[in-house]
């Protein structure tokens, strides 16, 4: 049983960039998003695509809805919500959330909506903006297996690398946990940088070098050159969502009782620099390294 109608709710940052490759399969796509603007835009710039007023609409004209959002609550209140998801759907229809949910907030709406003959999976993405506009994101799908294979003409078109990762929720785990040690990474690449430019050492070197040994990691790949040593400050990942997603790993921790003291001392860091940082408005995940600078009284820059 193939899903021939496809609704996305969420046309921002990501969704604008992840609808138009299920549009070009020649799949119907029927969209919602607060900013009826963003919406048009879509519509005008690609065939195929529809403008929908609700969730509710959405999910009444489709088989499978797409939710791309801020997090858990908001997938919650688009889905259960007056107007909502839940509304319009009819038994069978699908919901596959690719925000960056709270995990298990995503295992109670998964059991709620299954007791009105709705499915649901999670496959978050890795891959930002970029991995969106090319097509070539990285998926993490929980859920049940027959019902992921039923999404798979419709999640592959956006994808370059698929991973199952288990029971409903476990995709979102994995994202986070992923998010979490990223950021981590960056504070540790930060911190190796600061330490090399006050002896002296040429940033774009110690890049370089680092990157052809043992100490790399995705910041020195991908973070140090193009957006700190360049000062751009760029990059695909704003930096409330990062830091959305270091508070949903820490609660993932406490509910699992696992103590993780290294990450615990990382979280409690980036929550000055959060506090520092203030208007996020704009501001990437690199902004923790001008933090960093500023606690060091140094800039990595040539």
């Amino acid at each position: 049983m193939t899903v021939k109608t496809v609704g996305f709710v969420g046309i921002g940052n990501m969704g604008a960039r992840m609808v138009p490759h299920i549009a070009k399969t020649g799949t119907p796509v029927h969209i919602y998003d607060l900013n009826e603007e963003a919406s048009n835009a879509m519509a005008r710039a690609h065939n195929g695509i529809v403008v929908e007023k609700s969730a509710k609409a959405v999910a009444e004209a489709t088989d499978a809805v797409i939710t791309m959002l801020p997090a858990g609550p908001d997938v919650n209140k688009c889905a259960l919500g007056p107007n909502g998801l839940a509304e319009g759907f009819s038994k069978g229809d699908i919901l596959i959330d690719m925000s960056s949910s709270q995990p298990w907030l995503t295992v109670e709406l998964a059991a709620e909506l299954a007791e009105r003959g709705i499915s649901m999976i999670d496959s978050p993405v890795s891959g930002g903006t970029t991995g969106a506009d090319a097509g070539t994101l990285t998926l993490m799908i929980g859920g049940d297996d027959a019902i992921v294979e039923r999404c798979m003409p419709v999640l592959k078109p956006m994808a370059k690398h698929i991973f199952r990762t288990g029971k409903v929720g476990s995709g979102h785990a994995l994202k986070t946990l992923n998010n979490m040690l990223s950021g981590i990474n960056t504070m540790a690449a930060t911190e190796i940088m600061l330490v090399g430019k006050k002896f002296g050492l040429d940033p774009e070197v110690m890049v370089d070098v680092i990157n052809e040994s043992t100490g790399m990691n995705g910041a020195m790949k991908r973070t140090m050159k193009q957006h700190v040593i360049s000062r751009s400050f760029g990059g695909g990942f704003a930096w409330d969502l990062k830091f959305k997603d270091f508070v949903i790993a820490m609660e993932l921790a406490r509910k699992t009782g696992t103590p993780i003291p290294l990450c615990g001392m990382a979280f409690q860091l980036n929550e000055a620099a959060n506090n520092w940082i203030g208007d996020a408005s704009g501001k990437t995940s690199s902004e923790i390294v001008r933090w960093m600078e500023h606690m060091a009284g140094v800039e990595i820059k040539k």
